[in-house]
């Protein structure tokens, strides 16, 4: 079998930029791609459980990393992120059952096909000013439609996050949006990827969520174990028979002639809205808006958090000249 220690150290790496030990399944599952971090590395065929837990035996033997009760961390000196973890789960938990009691109305929504949570609630490590960062899945040519009816209701629930808040505890932050005909994810980089193979699907219509990982087979180039399964608690908005047959019927009625008058209409204005905020254009980060997708990260995390998983590589000594490229920002 070959040497896993890199990818091993390499995954424990980056989630501890979020405070964040592992389990061994979530190192197994989250496994960074070992031909990545070590140049001699071609193909290292299946990597099992087993594989995974002799590594972190031999990694602990020598000093290099350490386990607490079933999660292990890097050093003796981030102990304390045991405790950090176990906390934020709490917090995590209460946050969900908020979460699927507002998005239970999501439902009613023409053209609404996932709400899939992204962020430090899909990997229950939030504190008590965290959001809910979603990613959005809507039907071809209904984006911008879909967009403001989604708005709304959050709103009725004061429970969207608007531009200006600075922190906002509780409130849904829709912040990526894409065409159930076009879920091919552009902008690769570690951090997209071990983003995206986090997500967690709140509601779900169809076979969507399964069909967003057959359209980007480039995340097993980042994260090499990953597959679309559901090996963790599943979290669901409660279905409604009545709130679907609306949203039915208001797929209906906005399907032909009337429903395009009002994507047009509705597409126009948003469009202006966006363009003329400046944010939009802001160095370090990334505003995307067309019919295929719609991106509001204006500033984004990606290149400090990539900072710091290199700079840990660095201090730890053991890897070639492996360092992380963001996916490229504006």
């Amino acid at each position: 079998m070959t040497d896993l220690k890199n990818a091993v150290l390499a995954t424990l790496a980056y989630y501890d930029v979020f405070d964040f030990p592992l389990t061994l399944l979530e190192i197994h599952r989250y496994l960074i791609n070992p031909a990545r971090v070590d140049k001699n590395i071609e193909g290292v065929g299946d990597v099992r459980l087993g594989d995974i837990d002799l590594t972190l035996k031999e990694l602990i033997t020598s000093g290099r990393a350490i386990e607490r009760n079933g999660y292990y961390f890097l050093s003796q000196e981030r102990t304390a992120t045991y405790e950090t973890r176990i906390d934020r789960e709490k917090v995590a938990a209460q946050k969900w059952k908020k979460l699927l009691r507002i998005g239970y109305w999501f439902q009613v929504i023409p053209f609404l096909r996932a709400v899939l949570v992204s962020g430090s609630m899909a990997m229950l490590n939030t504190d008590e000013e965290s959001d809910f960062d979603v990613l959005v899945i809507v039907k071809n040519k209904r984006m911008y439609t879909c967009r403001i009816m989604l708005s709304s209701v959050a709103s009725l629930f004061r429970a969207r996050r608007k531009r200006f808040d600075k922190v906002a505890p509780d409130k849904f932050c829709f912040n990526h949006y894409i065409s159930d005909a076009q879920l091919k994810i552009s902008n690769e980089s570690l951090y997209n990827a071990q983003t995206y193979v986090n997500l967690r699907p709140a509601y779900v219509r169809g076979n969507v969520f399964e069909e967003l990982y057959r359209e980007n087979p480039w995340l097993n180039r980042y994260i090499y174990n990953f597959t679309p399964s559901f090996l963790y608690v599943r979290r669901m908005i409660r279905p409604s028979r009545i709130l679907h047959a609306i949203a039915k019927i208001g797929e209906w009625l906005l399907g032909g002639f009337l429903g395009n008058f009002l994507e047009t209409v509705l597409r126009g204005y948003q469009r202006r809205r966006i363009a003329r905020n400046p944010v939009t254009y802001a160095s370090g980060g990334r505003t995307i808006f067309n019919d295929a997708q719609l991106e509001f990260h204006p500033h984004s995390a990606e290149r400090a958090i990539l900072k710091k998983y290199n700079t840990t590589l660095t201090d730890l000594g053991t890897f070639w000249n492996y360092q992380e490229l963001d996916s490229g920002w504006q």
